[in-house]
C-alpha cells in the first residue's frame, strides 16, 4: 500500500515583541499570529527584558519599540547586537526622523518600520529580515540616506559597475526586495543575489542599506 508524503512544514519565524503600550503589544501579537509561518514566542514592555529574552530564547527577530521601560529601544538593540548577534532587531517606532533612524541602524537594527506602516508592510519586513536581508520602510529611507550620505566612503572602487549591476542598484535604491528586482529585470533571484554580492564588493559595503547610501553619495543613482 502506497502512502502519501506530507509536504514539509514551512520554517517558523520566531518573534519577540518589545512594546511599552499593552494594547499595541497585544494587537501586534494577534496580528502576527494570523501568519502561519510567524510565531510570537514572548512579549515585554521592558528594554532590559527584551535583551534577556533575546539571549535566552534566541528568536529570529525582536520587534523593538524605541520608548521602553528600564532601557530604551536603541540601547536594548545595541545590547542585543553585542550579546546575541544572530538575533535580528526590527525597530517599530512612531518616530521617522533621520536621527532616530540612524541611531537605530547604528545600534545594529536590521530593519526600521514606522508605526504608520500597514500590516502587510510589517509582515514583509519580518519575512525579508528573516530571509537574511535588511529592510528600511520607504518613508524613512530618505531620512536615513540624508544622514548617512556625508559619512559614506568617498573613495571609488577601481572596478566599475556593469550596466546590469547599475540596473540592480537603481531598483535597490527604490526599496525593492530581491524578489521584486528579479521580477522587474526578468532574472532569477539567485542571479540578483550574485549581482548584489558583486555590487557590495565593488562599493566596499556589506549590505543593501550601505550600498544605497554609498550610491547616493557617489551619484550612481538619483
Amino acid at each position: 500500500m502506497s502512502t502519501e508524503e506530507k509536504a514539509p512544514a514551512p520554517e517558523r519565524i520566531s518573534v519577540v515583541i518589545a512594546e511599552d503600550y499593552t494594547i499595541v503589544r497585544d494587537a501586534l501579537s494577534t496580528m502576527l499570529s494570523f501568519e502561519d509561518e510567524i510565531e510570537v514566542v514572548a512579549t515585554t514592555s521592558s528594554g532590559a527584558e527584551a535583551v534577556r529574552l533575546a539571549v535566552d530564547l534566541e528568536p529570529d527577530i525582536v520587534l523593538m519599540d524605541v520608548g521602553l521601560d528600564e532601557l530604551n529601544g536603541i540601547e536594548a538593540t545595541r545590547k542585543i547586537f553585542d550579546a546575541a548577534p544572530d538575533v535580528s532587531v526590527v525597530v517599530l517606532s512612531m518616530y521617522e526622523d533621520e536621527d532616530t533612524v540612524a541611531r537605530a541602524v547604528g545600534a545594529g537594527a536590521r530593519g526600521y518600520v514606522p508605526k504608520t506602516a500597514s500590516r502587510e508592510e510589517l509582515v514583509q519586513a519580518v519575512r525579508t529580515i528573516a530571509g537574511g536581508e535588511a529592510f528600511l520602510h520607504h518613508t524613512v529611507t530618505g531620512a536615513f540616506l540624508r544622514r548617512m550620505a556625508p559619512l559614506a566612503d568617498q573613495s571609488f572602487a577601481e572596478e566599475r559597475l556593469t550596466d546590469r549591476e547599475n540596473e540592480v542598484l537603481t531598483h535597490l535604491s527604490q526599496g525593492m526586495t530581491t524578489k521584486q528586482i528579479a521580477s522587474a529585470l526578468n532574472l532569477g533571484e539567485e542571479t540578483v543575489k550574485t549581482h548584489l554580492a558583486r555590487i557590495y564588493q565593488k562599493l566596499g559595503v556589506s549590505d543593501r542599506v550601505q550600498a544605497v547610501a554609498s550610491a547616493i553619495r557617489r551619484g550612481l543613482v538619483p
